[in-house]
């Protein structure tokens, strides 16, 4: 009897151990389209410190940094952050000379309180426009909103780069004014949400000079995490005092955590990518759309302080942004601005090679198959260590017909799941876009794979060909701790049939 007992509580912890760890349904609501995103969703940044720097190690006129640049294109470029308010435009000061910094770039900011005051001339700011123009990027200016006089912001200043902007006839998408006000305070400086909103009005009257400029985008108060009270209290000062014409989509930055503090299991950790829709949702109570704009996500990536070394750059920090980007278009979210396409430790390119780190891969293939209709998503799966998202497939960027659509997702296990889509038919053909590491680093690999080719740059620093998928019936084995991409061509989704 005590046998027979024993052996039916292995068959019970059996059976239990398949349905929570062996496979997971997942069921895709293609009947209604939740969220509509932005064909610029993925955007990028470039810190304002780079300018300072003089782009440091970064060769804008590199063939290879335009290569990979182009390849995200369509793109915000947001060149902003918390030197942005040390900066001003100097047009007498060509002769300065800026030398290149020839060590690796890292970045100051409010927390190690080693920002000063520098000068941006001419040469730099035609070499910027001269580089968003050959790869295809759209540019949003962050200015200096520290330039102050009698408590309001003293436009000077961006005057004179906006006029000399429109003499060369550079086309600036959008403007900002300043990084993260609700931590002035750390550096001994207080402008309320209220005063900020002021602060806009007078942007917006300086716009309104600029016929090209009256009807831009115009984004903030790019206040940080809203985990903490005061920085929702500021958001909620900033758009009662100015109502929803002051930006045409209100920002908040996003980071998981500090970057010293960050390890491999944080960056797997359920828990932890679970803050990210909490704080949409609040940002969302406070300025609704559509009476506002929708949210971006004005700077964003895995952790402040310039990223976790050694780990922001490698095949693990694919999981913190691949889901950030599920998220936030499952949310509404209209744009996420990744900091940062060069600098620190979470640059999409090596600041000493300008190679592709593992998440412009990553990046690039979002780009490439995942279209603006976005879908609800049921899992079996209640733990957050399988997280699975889907859109229409990007039928103009890839070759797969209207009707497509594309799930994309992750295993966050430490084995293997298998993944089950019940509501289609049991011979439906999957095409399958699975990265993982290459190496003995394993994940903490700065070489990715996918489908088991390990993904460089040709020679003539042309992309590789990702045009490869595995394809497979039915399901598919996901297998531990990777993420990636499955396109259902055969999905015959009506609502997929009219968008991209």
């Amino acid at each position: 009897m005590i046998n027979k007992t024993i052996l039916l509580l292995l068959l019970h912890m059996i059976k239990m151990t398949y349905s929570e760890y062996g496979s997971t349904n997942v069921m895709i609501d293609t009947d209604t389209v939740i969220e509509t995103i932005s064909d610029r969703f993925l955007s990028v940044t470039l810190d304002t410190s780079t300018i300072q720097a003089n782009w440091a190690t970064l060769n804008l006129s590199s063939p290879k940094v335009q290569v990979l640049a182009k390849a995200l294109s369509p793109c915000y470029l947001r060149v902003g952050g918390s030197s942005a308010d040390y900066l001003q435009f100097n047009q007498s000061s060509e002769s300065e000379r800026y030398p290149k910094v020839s060590k690796e770039f890292m970045f100051t900011d409010h927390i190690n309180n080693k920002l000063t005051n520098f000068t941006m001339i001419p040469r730099q700011w035609d070499e910027l426009n001269g580089f968003v123009e050959m790869v295809g990027w759209d540019l949003i200016f962050d200015l200096n909103s520290l330039l102050r006089q009698n408590e309001q912001w003293l436009p000077d200043n961006a005057k004179l780069l906006m006029d000399y902007t429109t003499q060369k006839g550079y086309k600036i998408a959008g403007w900002e004014l300043g990084n993260e006000p609700d931590v002035y305070r750390d550096v001994g400086i207080n402008i309320t949400g209220a005063q900020r909103a002021k602060d806009y009005n007078i942007l917006h009257s300086l716009l309104n000079h600029y016929s090209q400029w009256k009807n831009s985008v115009v984004i903030g108060p790019s206040v940080t995490m809203l985990v903490k009270q005061i920085s929702r209290k500021y958001l909620q000062d900033f758009v009662d005092a100015g109502g929803p014409d002051i930006v045409t989509n209100p920002t908040f930055h996003h980071y998981y955590a500090h970057g010293p503090s960050m390890t491999v299991p944080k960056f797997m950790s359920p828990d932890i990518l679970s803050n990210l829709p909490w704080q949409i949702n609040v940002a969302k109570k406070i300025a609704p759309s559509p009476l506002y704009g929708k949210f971006w996500l004005g700077e964003t990536s895995s952790a402040w302080g310039g990223g976790a070394a050694g780990l922001s750059d490698r095949y693990v920090a694919g999981f913190m942004w691949l889901d950030k980007l599920g998220i936030s278009a499952s949310l509404g979210v209209d744009v996420v601005v990744r900091q940062t396409f060069y600098g620190g430790n979470y640059g999409l390119i090596d600041t000493k090679t300008s190679n592709p780190n593992p998440d412009f891969w990553l990046s690039y293939l979002y780009k490439k198959l995942v279209g603006r209709s976005v879908f609800n998503v049921t899992m079996e799966d209640k733990t957050g260590y399988v997280r699975m998202y889907t859109h229409c497939t990007h039928t103009q960027r890839s070759d797969y017909k209207p009707g497509s659509i594309t799930v994309y997702g992750m295993n966050l296990r430490s084995e293997p799941t298998t993944i089950v889509f019940p509501q289609f038919k049991p011979d439906v053909k999957l095409h399958l876009y699975l990265m993982e590491p290459v190496g003995v680093d394993s994940l903490k690999s700065q070489t990715v794979a996918l489908n088991g080719r390990t993904l460089t740059l040709n020679p003539d620093f042309s992309l590789p060909s990702m045009d490869y998928p595995e394809v497979v019936s039915s399901n598919f084995t996901f297998p531990q701790e990777s993420f990636g991409f499955i396109v259902i061509p055969e999905a015959n989704v009506a609502a997929c049939k009219v968008s991209s």
